[in-house]
């Protein structure tokens, strides 16, 4: 058979033993993997310290080294994830695999209606939004890398700077990195991850509830996944995040690529696995059920299948064939669907049980009471009893205009202090049905657009650092 079928021993944790082909992929091919990663991490080194003049440079903070430093990062991540990006979901390779059912969730989260994403746009907001937050990982990341530089030259933090010095030692660490990060990200991940209840809070001691609600929930806005979503994280994430490569190198004494592979590894590999296909692409479908679901597949099945041990495993196979979870009761109270974000282009007045029914002005016009209070926005007849006493402007205002056509009032009156997106915020699901024979406005979309500048924060700090660079 198979030389690659041969079982070779037990699995740590796994029912099936491992084969031939497992211990292959352990040893090797999970590095080869992040191939490059290491290449990142390897020109960066060679441009800015094999000739060891960053030890004298670096003992000051100064605008050249510094800014340099910040315009490799970005330069990787112009290149890299506009890359990436371009060949998954711009390109005509996206239509193919679309055709062959290699997207995990076929909506194309950009482009909702057409199905064709742009570089840097999109209808739904996503992408702006990504490209926000994945840059402010970089520039974080980019400062960990000076942070880290300067206290080496300083003599602070131990480093050695000839890798053959000490091959064994040298070549152990680096090959022990891939291993590593994957046993930190497991720990980091599911420490933003409710601990008990998502329910929960800070007085239950639910640290994870609340780091998921204020900080972790940022990431999962991107429930379909894209190449830019993998570094979309609060600033608070990121901290814990590459804490991965800011670790090390305060207990141990490391070469500078060591340090630069670790963090390369934190910024790169996330491209893949958030991609959301299969095949050519990342095919990171654990992952891409943990965007779906939250609560399962918290970290990778290597080295160790850690969620399988704590019973948070979901198979994509399995769930992909018979629409089951294969993880452990708690896991399953705790699953739920993506909240109705803005990242969900959809009509704002859209209600929970489809609010088909038809109403005359004259039948609204009866609802005018404190207890029973009805408005009509965009045609549609909204229930706004349970508003009326929480309007900013008073209960006057609300009941003024209870039983009418209160449209143009309200364009009028609330464009200034978010428009028509204030409907949904404070009566969601308040829809009750629709004005028969409206000849008005249709309802708005959610003006998501423009909420996060993208591309217009990336390119012009793109060029601001470059200019910094080439003036010293």
């Amino acid at each position: 058979g198979d030389w690659g079928d041969k079982k070779m021993c037990n699995g740590l944790i796994e029912k099936d033993a491992w084969t031939a082909a497992d211990i292959c992929t352990y040893l090797w091919g999970a590095h080869a993997g992040h191939s490059l990663d290491f290449l990142a991490a390897l020109l960066c080194y060679t441009l800015f310290y094999a000739d060891g003049s960053w030890l004298t440079e670096a003992k000051e903070w100064q605008v050249g080294w510094v800014s340099r430093i910040v315009l490799f990062n970005l330069a990787c991540e112009v290149i890299i994830c506009n890359f990436w990006h371009y060949f998954i979901y711009v390109s005509s390779v996206y239509e193919a695999l679309l055709a062959n059912g290699m997207k995990y969730n076929p909506t194309n989260q950009y482009e909702p209606a057409t199905g064709k994403a742009g570089m840097f746009t999109s209808e739904t907001g996503n992408l702006e939004r990504e490209i926000t937050f994945t840059t402010l990982g970089w520039l974080q990341s980019a400062m960990w890398q000076c942070v880290f530089t300067h206290l080496w030259a300083c003599g602070v933090l131990p480093v050695y700077t000839d890798f053959w010095a000490y091959p064994v030692y040298s070549i152990f660490f680096l090959w022990l990195i891939a291993y590593w990060r994957e046993v930190h990200f497991y720990c980091a991940h599911r420490g933003m991850h409710p601990w008990w209840d998502r329910e929960n809070g800070l007085l239950d001691g639910d640290l994870g509830a609340f780091l998921y609600r204020h900080v972790h929930s940022l990431h999962h806005k991107s429930y379909n996944p894209g190449p830019w979503s993998g570094l979309c994280m609060h600033p608070v994430e990121h901290l814990l995040y590459y804490s991965c490569a800011t670790l090390p190198p305060l207990v141990l004494c490391l070469h500078p690529l060591h340090f630069l592979y670790t963090k390369f590894h934190c910024d790169i590999a996330p491209l893949g696995g958030h991609d959301g296909m299969d095949e050519p692409g990342g095919k990171g479908d654990f992952h891409y059920l943990h965007h779906a679901k939250f609560e399962c597949n918290y970290g990778v099945p290597f080295p160790i299948n850690l969620d399988l041990l704590f019973g948070t495993w979901a198979d994509w196979e399995t769930y992909k064939a018979t629409g089951e979870l294969s993880v452990s009761d708690w896991a399953k109270t705790q699953m739920h669907e993506p909240e109705e974000t803005d990242e969900k282009r959809a009509p704002l007045l859209q209600g929970s049980q489809g609010a088909s029914e038809e109403w005359s002005l004259e039948e609204v016009a009866k609802h005018t009471s404190r207890e029973d209070c009805f408005i009509v926005f965009y045609g549609q007849v909204i229930n706004v009893t349970e508003f009326v006493g929480k309007h900013p402007g008073g209960e006057a205002i609300m009941l003024a205009n209870a039983g009418k056509d209160a449209t143009a009032k309200f364009e009028r009156s609330e464009e200034s202090s978010g428009g028509f997106d204030l409907v949904s915020k404070w009566c969601p699901g308040a829809v009750v049905g629709t004005v028969s024979n409206w000849q008005g406005p249709k309802p708005p979309s959610a003006s998501v657009t423009g909420k996060y500048p993208g591309v217009l924060f990336l390119f012009p700090l793109f060029v601001a650092v470059a200019a910094a660079a080439r003036a010293m």
